[in-house]
């Protein structure tokens, strides 16, 4: 799998998840489940320093077009995003869809590399806010 991670420029955390939900939005994506892990823990007793959150999202159009060509594809849906705090920075973070699948067809590969350009334009939304 190929992980793409790009440094986002000064905002605050808060700030930031608010634009990342909504470049999630303008790409056409729903957010399924978020994954606050700072506050998840602490509510557990646990530790995390910085922040980390995740999402599931998932674009109805294209989930249709990929499953409709094969099924089993499902155990990559869906798609996963986060923001994290590394070293007093924050990253976006993605895993480019067509690293998922060796051997696809090449209609199958046209739909995950359009998703994978729909996760790079969201993580470049936030890049350049």
């Amino acid at each position: 799998m190929k992980m793409i991670k790009k440094t986002l420029k000064g905002k605050d955390f808060e700030s930031l998840k608010e634009d990342f939900k909504n470049a999630i939005e303008t790409e056409g994506f729903s957010i399924l489940a978020e994954y606050d892990f700072k506050k998840i823990l602490t509510s557990k007793g646990k530790k995390c320093d910085s922040n980390v959150y995740v999402v599931d999202i998932c674009n109805p159009s294209n989930a249709e077009k990929i499953l409709l060509l094969d099924t089993s594809i499902g155990i990559y849906l869906p798609c996963k995003m986060g923001i994290f705090e590394e070293n007093g920075a924050y990253k976006v973070v993605y895993v480019q869809p067509t690293s998922f699948i060796e051997s696809a067809s090449s209609e199958m590969l046209e739909i995950l590399k359009d998703v994978g350009d729909a996760l790079e334009r969201i993580s470049m939304a936030l890049s350049s806010s």
